[in-house]
């Protein structure tokens, strides 16, 4: 039986797939998979693509997005024994998302998610980009040492998403001083229809 933690279905098997993928990612996924209809899903600052396989294992398409693809083609190579018949599933696309425009259509994405690499800016690309009732699962960096000055300020992430989602999990958590008003963030959100 799935872990209280994850909520994960028995089917799902326990490999290092698995255990490599973020655990709000692994909680939220079939959820985002099942309302892609069949619509590739975005990873977000991909890095390795820990979490693009596990959805692509789950049956989803993702397109892994970096400015710099060489972590996620060494764990391709690393893992290229257990990732037999996914990588079909996997579409790397090297784009700087501080630099280069954003290149998703209106309506082109069944679900984001994006890990450990926050860019507010991109928040209202990503609402444009999704099909109504997809998801857009973020989870900001941890609050260790000095990355507090990353991080969102309590509220900002919910005001920005509230107009085009509706929160299905928002939870804050306050780090670093507290005159900086610093939050570490983890949202599941549905596109409004």
């Amino acid at each position: 039986m799935g872990s209280r933690s994850t909520n994960m279905p028995r089917h799902v098997i326990k490999d290092e797939i698995f255990r490599d993928a973020a655990p709000f990612v692994r909680k939220c996924a079939e959820k985002i998979v099942a309302t892609a209809n069949g619509k590739p899903i975005l990873d977000v600052a991909c890095g390795s693509g820990r979490n693009a396989i596990f959805l692509a294992r789950l049956g989803g398409t993702v397109i892994c997005i970096d400015k710099d693809l060489s972590a996620f083609d060494v764990n391709l190579k690393r893992q290229r024994d257990i990732l037999t018949g996914l990588a079909t599933r996997l579409i790397p696309e090297k784009i700087d998302l501080q630099k280069d425009p954003w290149p998703f259509g209106p309506g082109s994405v069944g679900g984001i998610i994006n890990v450990h690499c926050l860019l507010t800016a991109l928040l209202p690309s990503f609402a444009m980009s999704l099909t109504p009732q997809a998801y857009c699962l973020i989870e900001t960096v941890p609050g260790h040492g000095a990355n507090y000055l990353e991080l969102p300020q309590r509220g900002e992430l919910k005001a920005v998403l509230g107009h085009a989602f509706d929160m299905e999990f928002y939870e804050e958590r306050p780090v670093g001083p507290s005159e900086r008003n610093a939050v570490t963030v983890k949202v599941l959100a549905r596109r409004k229809a």
